[in-house]
């Protein structure tokens, strides 16, 4: 992946405006809006106050990992980029309204009436799918986690510029929809066929290059059980926002896998060599490494926020009683088998209860506490797969700052 210094900053005003505008602000008027305006503007001119309305100029390049706070372009995307809600962790299905979202570029306006798909590439027949013939095909329902390969983001240092996840890139519905596999075999795979490649409607400019999103994955990926076309999420068609009216769920990879607003399959006979594989979506140790690309999800767990909440800092606040904490654990590659809890800031582990997965998306815990006495305390929680994957302590940088999976730390004051 390219990065270089940033070019978004240098955004140029419309004719007429910029300083014309600026100058109607006097430091008197200022002076009503707070002492942060007028400081700022005392200080250096309403530019400064001001320099987040100036457009934006594209760049081909990502900016290189900084170690400063979120930038404007950053605060824009996660407003548009609405994270889950951590106290829903108490449900096995998430409510439509807290599951995470992600939209790389414009949420396209689709009609469910006539809408189709096409299979193509290395197949013998090319086919031309209906929603309403999908709809008639064998129907399944399943829960599945998805989680954004951003997550975790904000973690690391330096951090990588783009959507600044914390641990809130997740989301569990139950999707109706029909498997993938008997489509493939309805379409008859060629012998060179390697992999398949799943293209949405949504356009834009990533990387200086045009495309519609898509994402490539192997054949043999491509062909397992779980691997659905969904049409529906908690018994309702899928929002706007999550790909209306037809996408595609990989359940045990990263979100960006399960394609949306699902246009075409094409089957190829090469390793996919799109942005969104070669380029986006990478494990990169170091900007001279071509790193490899994320598939699968590494094995995480959460913590429900016990107790009440601090307006703007979140941290917790619970009486001096026992405490039953409770929440989530699941991995891209195995069962969960072990979750450990910590209460002191991960000097030391103790094991929780499991309870029974739910589908192919994740397994809860739970662990009782009693709180020694009045204090701030550190909550963590880490879970271990049926691989022997066990959560870091800390995170594991990466250029991109991909697949964070590192446990968690919750404050929370004991009163």
């Amino acid at each position: 992946m390219r990065v270089s210094r940033p070019a978004v900053g240098d955004g140029e005003a419309p004719s007429g405006q910029g300083a014309v505008g600026e100058a109607r602000l006097t430091r008197r008027a200022a002076l009503g809006l707070g002492g942060v305006t007028a400081g700022v503007l005392a200080a250096g001119g309403a530019r400064e106050a001001f320099g987040a309305h100036e457009p934006r100029r594209a760049t081909p390049d990502r900016p290189p990992p900084t170690a400063e706070q979120i930038t404007y372009e950053e605060a824009e995307l996660a407003f548009r980029c609405h994270g889950f809600h951590l106290e829903r962790l108490d449900s096995p299905i998430t409510p439509l309204g807290s599951h995470f979202i992600l939209v790389h570029f414009d949420i396209p306006t689709l009609d469910a009436s006539g809408y189709t798909i096409t299979v193509g590439g290395r197949v013998r027949t090319s086919l031309r799918l209906s929603l309403e013939s999908l709809k008639a095909r064998p129907v399944v329902k399943e829960a599945a986690v998805l989680e954004c390969a951003g997550t975790g983001r904000s973690f690391q240092h330096p951090r990588a510029i783009y959507v600044p996840w914390f641990h809130e890139a997740i989301g569990v519905y139950e999707y109706t929809g029909t498997p993938l596999r008997p489509i493939l075999e309805e379409a008859g795979l060629l012998e060179d066929a390697v992999d398949v490649v799943f293209t949405g409607h949504d356009e834009g400019i990533d990387l200086g290059v045009r495309h519609r999103f898509e994402r490539g994955m192997p054949l043999d990926k491509a062909m397992k059980d779980g691997v659905i076309l969904a049409w529906e999420a908690n018994g309702q068609p899928l929002l706007q926002e999550h790909g209306f009216p037809l996408r595609l769920i990989v359940p045990t990879w990263y979100g960006m896998q399960s394609v949306k607003w699902l246009k075409q399959i094409t089957v190829i006979d090469h390793t996919y060599q799109g942005v969104e594989n070669k380029e986006v979506y990478r494990l990169t140790p170091s900007l001279s490494d071509g790193g490899r690309p994320v598939q699968q999800k590494a094995v995480k767990s959460l913590i429900r926020p016990p107790g009440i909440p601090d307006l703007l800092t979140r941290r917790r606040f619970v009486e001096r009683r026992k405490q039953t904490l409770e929440g989530k654990a699941w991995s891209g590659d195995a069962p969960i088998t072990k979750v450990e809890v910590s209460t002191d800031d991960r000097r030391t582990f103790q094991p929780a209860a499991l309870g029974d997965q739910i589908s192919l998306a994740w397994t809860p815990w739970s662990f009782e506490w009693t709180p020694p006495g009045p204090g701030d305390f550190i909550l963590s929680v880490r879970a271990t797969d049926a691989e022997g994957n066990t959560q870091p302590l800390e995170p594991r940088w990466n250029v991109q700052g991909m697949a964070q999976n590192m446990v968690q730390r919750l404050g929370v004051t004991v009163q």
